[in-house]
């Protein structure tokens, strides 16, 4: 479990990170919001506009060695 007083700098740090690992996708059009809720900070939330499979599959591997679990979705 987490200290409470961590959660925030948790939260902040996996989606800074996680924008800085999209960042190429991004440049190449993906539009998307990550969230990372305080009850469920072991899981990337990652809401994606136009969700293809491909792109799903894309994510996924961009995200994987961040040691959180990534849910994809359509935005």
């Amino acid at each position: 479990m987490m200290k409470p007083e961590l959660v925030e700098q948790h939260i902040t740090a996996m989606t800074t990170a996680s924008g800085n690992l999209l960042r190429q996708m991004e440049d190449e059009g993906l539009r998307y919001r990550v969230t990372v809720r305080p009850e469920d900070t072991g899981t990337l939330h990652v809401h994606v506009r136009e969700l293809t499979p491909e792109l799903t599959q894309r994510i996924e591997r961009c995200l994987s060695g961040m040691g959180m679990q990534v849910a994809v979705r359509e935005a």
